[in-house]
């Protein structure tokens, strides 16, 4: 059984729900930890920052209390890489630390170096790719700023997933089974697996009714015969 959803997003950024109708839905789902992890502040349009991102944090903060000894619930982040070795995570005094951290490339984020350009350049216009580069991007970016987890690798922009798996199995990155659109293929998730790297199942919820939805992402892991390396997952 998967017992934790990591990724889900809520009205805060382009959700449908409220974070607590999230947390109810991952309780009635039976699961024990639950994050609200939106986007990071350099998305144009569902970026969450400044006082948005601050109330956030208040209302995490709360939920996690008043569902104590039901489930934990954690305030998570998805970050946008913006360049080699760059993202936008938060840096504000006023916010603790983030109990979890994701990044990926996303459309909708301005690029601030040459990287960031011919990635956006890829994923809008069909730019020449070069996936080696953006998982050494990816893997930099991981390194410096303490990334949990790669939600969704290579949507958008192609990255070669054995140089992003050695190297997050060095850094003990996990690497996302999406469960809204798987974007691995099952030959790359078990070149992944023989690099070492360790999985994340997650179901990028964007409503309560698909949070804890794990069926797309558990069928990928199940398929590549790489549950025993899912770190959120466990025999029933």
């Amino acid at each position: 059984m998967v017992f934790a959803d990591y990724h889900t997003h809520t009205v805060f950024s382009h959700g449908m729900g409220t974070p607590e109708q999230n947390v109810q839905a991952a309780i009635q789902r039976g699961l024990c930890a639950v994050a609200i992890s939106e986007h990071g502040p350099a998305h144009l349009f569902y970026g969450v920052r400044g006082s948005k991102l601050l109330a956030l944090r208040l209302e995490v903060d709360r939920l996690a209390a008043k569902y104590a000894g039901q489930i934990e619930v954690l305030m998570g982040i998805e970050c946008n890489l913006t360049g080699f070795g760059r993202c936008d995570l938060p840096k504000d005094p006023r916010l603790p630390p983030f109990d979890v951290t994701l990044l990926a490339y996303h459309k909708g984020v301005c690029p601030r170096d040459g990287l960031g350009l011919a990635r956006s350049l890829e994923a809008m216009a069909g730019g020449r790719a070069n996936p080696v580069r953006t998982a050494e991007a990816l893997l930099a970016t991981a390194e410096k700023y303490h990334i949990s987890m790669f939600s969704h690798p290579g949507l958008y922009v192609a990255a070669d997933i054995p140089t992003l798996a050695r190297g997050a199995k060095e850094l003990g990155v996990l690497l996302e089974l999406n469960s809204a659109r798987v974007t691995m293929t099952v030959e790359q998730i078990r070149q992944a697996a023989a690099a070492g790297a360790s999985f994340v199942i997650g179901s990028d919820a964007h409503s309560p009714e698909r949070v804890g939805d794990f069926e797309l992402g558990l069928n990928a892991a199940q398929e590549a015969g790489v549950l025993g390396q899912v770190a959120n997952w466990k025999e029933a």
